[in-house]
């Protein structure tokens, strides 16, 4: 058991904490005779009191006492670390990457060699957007949970970025500061606990239905074009990723089954759909011996987007947002409208239901037609209520729940009374 005893002898005005760790006395000085030191050296003896009580038991302290360790500093740190009761300061903690926002983002970027292209753009992005509101140099450890609340505002007030854009950047940023805790930088994530929004947008859904892509389709200017629409249209597959990549020998034509080793989740297989098969058909026959891939051209990443949109401006149809995402969302929703189970349709398409579910599922106006046209309910229709009685004239307060035939208040229909409660008959 901890206990704290005042000095005022010999020129030292303090408090001393003394506690067992190990078997062994140690001890803990506290200068100064204010309230205030008085109250910091009871703090003390409590966390070091239940840090110690835990090594001897062989048990994980309490959260608030490890927490209080991992923030102490000078020679109580080392102290605590002497005795056991707080790990050894982190080396990187002396240095700007291991204190400061941004060299640390750098570093953490700098080390995720296993990312792809595009993830280490997003989180150069989300490096921008850190620094530009806390600053270059701003040290971690001064991020609170409420300026972590504050830049999420600003993105979406001052910078005017849509909200399931933020919270893919606020996801980001929860994963570069918990990194930072895994690391024994920071005692815990100002992020952690950061809500960033939904990042379903179903204001930014586009069904394409079939006649609309007939026209897309008449209106690509070549096969490789045709080939692009048709597998991200009736396929579902996700452009330019899987599609680029698609070769030739992924084509099972006997089988009618394509082969696709995705980027983002590895190999999976979808049927060849007849709108699919007549377009690789045909480009087949143009291909020249020895092609690899079906689409031959945009090699090095070129921009599908902008050639895309010049497609649907020749069709004579307003762009939309998204143009690719909606088309491998409309792939999904038609194969749930035509009765293909989720499970299956999530094996073809490489997602799960519950991604399907919040980001690619849409409502048609097929359903609108199709709920319109349902046959009407047959049944009873409750035609006049029960009539209220009232027990107390004066105040014309009703029975609560009784009604005039002890039915507890359940409206009937006109002419169908409740079982047992028919007209007795003479005979």
């Amino acid at each position: 058991m901890a206990s704290i005893s005042r000095l005022s002898s010999n020129g030292r005005n303090g408090f001393r904490i003394r506690f067992y760790c190990e078997n062994r006395q140690r001890e803990i000085y506290i200068p100064g005779k204010s309230k205030k030191a008085e109250r910091q050296a009871e703090i003390i003896c409590w966390h070091v009191d239940e840090l110690a009580s835990s090594k001897l038991n062989n048990i994980p302290p309490a959260a608030e006492s490890a927490k209080w360790a991992s923030g102490t500093t000078g020679r109580l740190r080392e102290s605590l670390v002497a005795w056991g009761l707080a790990e050894p300061t982190n080396p990187r903690l002396l240095q700007d990457d291991g204190r400061l926002l941004g060299p640390f983002v750098d570093a953490y970027i700098s080390s995720r060699t296993d990312c792809k292209p595009n993830t280490i753009s997003n989180y150069r992005q989300v490096r921008r957007l850190l620094c530009e509101y806390f600053g270059e140099r701003h040290p971690m450890n001064r991020i609170s949970p409420a300026d972590a609340d504050k830049w999420r505002r600003w993105m979406v007030l001052d910078k005017g970025l849509a909200v399931a854009t933020v919270s893919k950047h606020c996801k980001r940023a929860k994963t570069l500061l918990a990194e930072a805790v895994r690391d024994r930088l920071l005692v815990d994530s100002p992020f952690e606990n950061l809500k960033g929004g939904s990042e379903a947008n179903p204001d930014r859904q586009r069904f394409i239905d079939s006649t609309m892509a007939q026209q897309i389709l008449e209106a690509c200017p070549d096969a490789d074009w045709r080939c692009i629409f048709a597998l991200a249209r009736f396929c579902g597959m996700r452009c330019p990723s899987e599609v680029l990549t698609l070769k030739w020998t992924d084509i099972d034509w006997a089988a009618g089954r394509i082969r696709i080793d995705s980027p983002k989740t590895g190999l999976r297989f979808c049927p060849l759909f007849p709108e699919v098969r007549t377009e690789l058909a045909a480009a087949f026959e143009l291909a020249p011996d020895g092609a690899v891939h079906i689409v031959r051209r945009y090699r090095n990443g070129q921009n599908l987007r902008t050639q895309f949109l010049r497609i649907l401006e020749r069709a004579g149809i307003v762009p939309w947002a998204k143009p690719f995402v909606n088309l491998r969302s409309s792939c999904r929703t038609e194969l749930e409208n035509e009765g293909i189970r989720s499970h299956v349709c999530d094996s073809w398409l490489g997602h799960s239901t519950a991604v399907a579910q919040k980001h690619y599922l849409q409502v048609t106006d097929a359903d609108w037609k199709n709920a319109l046209q349902r046959r009407p309910l047959t049944g009873s229709l409750v035609t006049s209520g029960a009539a209220t009685i009232t027990k107390n004239h004066a105040t014309h307060k009703p029975l609560e729940n009784i009604a005039s035939d002890a039915s507890q208040g359940f409206v009937m229909a006109r002419g169908i009374p409740p079982t047992g409660l028919e007209p007795v008959t003479k005979l």
